[in-house]
């Protein structure tokens, strides 16, 4: 049905009449994980489902003109956020609107930067540690997540609950990242950038949550599968990056550059491991500007050059030989003179 629908639209916009009757069909389509088929559907299927509807929206978006396609994302925005006082809801839907909004801005490029500004509030509150989902139990339930054990149905609500919101999460970034990148200087203020920032690079120092019910463990939940392509780990790198690179004013980078710094001294090695990607990415998007953030970066390279993680180690040294090489500076000498941050 959604492909049928996705070929019609392709061939002809969608009349008006039907217009309504089709956004119904396709939000519903949307909305899988919350209302899955009855007698249950692999989790794999119900993504591809979603993945079948946002194509089929993207491509009925694409027939139509900037002033039809207007109320139909509103109606698609309010149809998220209609289900707020319903945390697992909330999740689940406000996941598939990012999902979308990141292909229609892919799609869209610069036309859907505009029309976007009401996401920028919505993937805020997606990444702030409010939404943090609330563990089953104390001590004893957490114990038996470390494990792996199951601790009844209070235990199996939890992990779908920290499922739900770490894709949420994950498709915030993703959206927010193709936002950055197809902005043509109009959509970031400084005000946006001082909200998003923290909430952006918190996500770095992340943990995978233990595998929901019925699901498989996250790849990127394995040992040296931090940057899996397409997940959290991957999207806070790069979401960082796009977003230093559209900062409105340059004097914004040292706040967000300064929380990527203080992620490399998370204790999980995961989490340094990304922050030093997500500087690698930054300098890849800023080049030589980066030499004016490269002060304050020194004391921390520094500091990981004696990290006890050698995956640790060895990133900071291939970082710092590339920064070697853009500034003509001996950074080694550098570090050895430079105190602490």
């Amino acid at each position: 049905g959604l492909q049928l629908a996705a070929a019609s639209a392709a061939a002809a916009p969608p009349p008006p009449a039907h217009r309504a009757a089709l956004v119904t069909m396709l939000l519903r389509a949307l909305d899988v994980r919350r209302t899955p088929p009855a007698g249950g559907c692999p989790a794999s299927a119900v993504d591809a489902v979603e993945a079948a509807a946002v194509d089929a929206f993207v491509t009925v978006s694409l027939q139509l003109t900037e002033t039809s396609f207007v109320p139909v994302f509103t109606q698609v925005v309010e149809w998220a956020k209609a289900r707020a006082a319903d945390a697992p809801a909330a999740r689940t839907r406000l996941a598939a609107l990012f999902r979308l909004s990141g292909a229609l801005a892919d799609a869209l490029r610069a036309v859907f930067v505009p029309l976007a500004t009401p996401l920028l509030d919505l993937a805020a509150a997606a990444l702030d540690p409010v939404s943090d989902p609330t563990p089953a139990g104390s001590g004893p339930a957490k114990k038996r997540r470390k494990s792996g054990g199951m601790g009844g149905e209070g235990d199996t609500a939890a992990r779908v609950a920290e499922a739900d919101t770490w894709r949420m999460r994950t498709n915030a970034l993703s959206a927010l990242r193709r936002l950055f990148v197809h902005d043509a200087g109009d959509f970031l203020d400084a005000g946006r950038f001082n909200q998003l920032h923290p909430l952006i690079t918190r996500q770095i120092t992340a943990t995978p949550p233990p595998a929901a019910a019925g699901e498989d463990v996250l790849a990127e939940a394995e040992d040296g599968a931090h940057l899996t392509d397409g997940g959290l780990g991957a999207e806070a790198v790069a979401c960082v990056a796009a977003l230093i690179a559209a900062a409105p004013d340059d004097a914004l980078w040292k706040p967000a550059h300064r929380g990527v710094l203080l992620a490399t001294r998370d204790a999980a090695p995961r989490s340094r491991l990304i922050a030093i990607a997500a500087l690698s990415a930054v300098v890849d998007r800023l080049q030589e500007e980066y030499l004016a953030l490269l002060p304050e970066a020194i004391p921390f390279l520094s500091e990981l050059f004696e990290d006890p993680d050698e995956a640790v180690e060895g990133a900071a040294r291939s970082l710092t030989a590339r920064l070697t090489e853009m500034s003509g500076e001996d950074l080694k000498s550098l570090m050895a003179e430079g105190g602490g941050a």
